[in-house]
């Protein structure tokens, strides 16, 4: 089971590391029109806040679950995976809060843009540090 936790972890990590890199290099007016999609589609479905923010934390929070019970099945040793999953868990707060700012605000702000904008940067660092730690 360890073999193929390795590589599911190592795919994983190259996904995480290609979607993050792909959220950082994302210009500003691009992030602020799939904000406006997003609220479009949230007042067509009439979703509350409170179902948006639910939906937007079970999926980063089960995704970031996942990937950490895979590093912690892959041999990584245990303190690496605290910092990990202590990263993943400011992501996914950062992720509420930008959440619940574009709902209210009804726009993306550049604080919003700069504060995703690095932690799509710091996640990406830090999926291709594991792939590099799973190889090695």
């Amino acid at each position: 089971m360890s073999d193929y936790t390795v590589k599911i972890a190592l795919i994983a990590s190259i996904i995480m590391m290609g979607y993050n890199i792909s959220e950082f290099v994302s210009s500003y007016k691009a992030v602020s029109e799939k904000a406006s999609q997003f609220l479009q589609m949230a007042k067509d479905s009439t979703a509350t806040d409170f179902e948006l923010r639910r939906s937007n934390f079970l999926l980063t929070a089960g995704l970031s679950t996942v990937y950490c019970v895979l590093i912690f099945f892959s041999g990584v040793v245990s303190w690496l995976v605290v910092l990990l999953v202590a990263k993943l868990l400011l992501s996914v707060f950062i992720s509420d809060w930008s959440l619940v700012n574009v709902c209210h605000e009804r726009t993306l702000s550049r604080k919003n843009y700069l504060v995703s904008k690095f932690d799509a940067l710091f996640n990406a660092l830090m999926g291709l540090a594991f792939a590099l730690i799973l190889v090695l």
